[in-house]
Formats: C-alpha cells, sequence, structure tokens
C-alpha cells in the first residue's frame, strides 16, 4: 500500500490485485473514492449524480420492469437504484470479478453507498465475462443496463461493438430498453457519438443524456429502443413521475 500511495493525492484505506484489475479505495474528509486500475469509478460524493441517470430514464421508459440484466456494476449502486421498483421480480448482475462483487458486499465505504443491495433476493450474480453470457442466454429481459468501464483496451473494446449489441438487442422483450454509460460527450465527445452510432447499426433508436458528475465532470449514457423512436422517448420522458421515489438529485424537473 505505501509504495501504491505515490499514486493517489488521497489516503489509500484499501487495496487488492484480482485476476483482472487493481481495485483502490481512498478516503478524505469522511468521502472515499473508488478506483480501478488507476480510473475513479464513483466517489460516495456524488455517485447518486451518475447512478441515477444510469437508472431511472431507461427504468421509466421500459414497458415493463419484471426482470432486468446488469451489466458490470460490481460497485452494487446501480442494483441499489433497480431495487427502488417494487414490480422487479429478478435482476442479474453479470461481473467478470468476484474480488469487486465481494469488496462491494463488506467494505464500509461501499456498503454505505449500495446500501447492501446485493444481499437482496431478487439478484442472481454470474462471475462471467459479459461477452460470453450474451453468447449463451436466450433469456428474456425489460430491461438492460451495461455499467462496465471505457474502452480503453481490446479486452474491453468487444462490449462496446455493434456484435455485442446486436445481441443484447435478440435479449431484450420487445418494449425492452437498453442503456450503457458512454463516457464524457464533454471530453471524448468523437467516443461518445461513436457508441451511439453503433447503438443504431444495431437496430436500436437513441436518446443519449449527460449530467454533469461533480468528482468526473460532465458525464454521457446512450438509451437504446427497438420500439420508441427519439421523439417518443422524449415525450414519454416529459411525462414520467419520479416524485415517489426516495431520489438523491434526480426530480421529474431534472428528469427533462
Amino acid at each position: 500500500m505505501f509504495g501504491e500511495q505515490k499514486n493517489y493525492k488521497d489516503k489509500i484505506v484499501h487495496v487488492s490485485q484480482s485476476r483482472y484489475q487493481k481495485i483502490v479505495i481512498t478516503q478524505r474528509e469522511g468521502y472515499y473514492w473508488l478506483f480501478i486500475n488507476g480510473n475513479q469509478q464513483l466517489s460516495s460524493f456524488d455517485e447518486w449524480l451518475y447512478h441515477e441517470p444510469l437508472v431511472h430514464p431507461a427504468m421509466q421508459l421500459a414497458g415493463e420492469r419484471r426482470h432486468v440484466l446488469v451489466m458490470g456494476g460490481g460497485d452494487g449502486c446501480a442494483v441499489k437504484e433497480v431495487l427502488k421498483y417494487t414490480d422487479v421480480e429478478t435482476i442479474t448482475v453479470i461481473d467478470l470479478d468476484s474480488t469487486m462483487i465481494n469488496l462491494a458486499k463488506q467494505h464500509p465505504a461501499l456498503l454505505t453507498m449500495n446500501e447492501g443491495s446485493f444481499e437482496n433476493k431478487k439478484i442472481q450474480i454470474h462471475y462471467q465475462d459479459a461477452f460470453l453470457f450474451n453468447e449463451h442466454t436466450n433469456k428474456k429481459y425489460d430491461l438492460i443496463i451495461v455499467d462496465l468501464p471505457d474502452p480503453r483496451a481490446i479486452d474491453i473494446n468487444k462490449l462496446y461493438s455493434k456484435q455485442f449489441y446486436e445481441k443484447l438487442n435478440t435479449l431484450l422483450t420487445p418494449s425492452g430498453i437498453l442503456i450503457t454509460q458512454a463516457g464524457s460527450p464533454y471530453f471524448a465527445t468523437k467516443a461518445f457519438y461513436c457508441i451511439e452510432k453503433t447503438f443504431q447499426a444495431a437496430g436500436f433508436n437513441t436518446l443519449p443524456l449527460h449530467n454533469q458528475v461533480l468528482t468526473m465532470g460532465e458525464w454521457g449514457w446512450i438509451i437504446g429502443s427497438k420500439q420508441l423512436s427519439k421523439e417518443q422517448m422524449i415525450d414519454k420522458l416529459d411525462h414520467a413521475d419520479i416524485s415517489n421515489l426516495k431520489l438523491r438529485w434526480m426530480t421529474n424537473a431534472s428528469l427533462k
């Protein structure tokens, strides 16, 4: 941990090296930051500014919400948001790294953020490569949330490919919705719109979203629908009511 400290400005409180990645948690003034391979994933200062836009617009657009697939999301915060909907029956989580999931189940900082979401009986966790999972399942889902790291390497790039999204298309029910985190539309504009165009090439109508996440900067997501046009998605979100949900930031007004 001493040798690792020089790479981070804040005090390191946890380091683990799994088969797949290095996981670091830092702490400053009562707040915690999670890093994977040196890249910030979230902070307890403002994780809801990322996870609420990742989950709730897509949940409002889905025709049904009974069966949800989460790819990545090993910190448990996306699952926490999904569980706010009582009509959800099953949540399937696909994550390659059991070390990350176990940390999310045990570390006090992550447990505070995810509210112990992985202990819910609706959740089934599969420790598997998301690409391979897609190739070997035919189960249908009402909503697919892709919360994977940015495509910085070859092994991750395939999870942002036309082939990957085409397979996800086949796993969705007709009224199903797909959403992915898509990096920063400000700092990586070409990559952001490349992801949107790849969605479209895979048969989706698209709606890009963005929000200012204080510790990460301007961030973006892409929603895909097989049935709804972009205009229909905007109209449906304009009339959505999320006031009954216990959210930290998102309101009916900020949703619009």
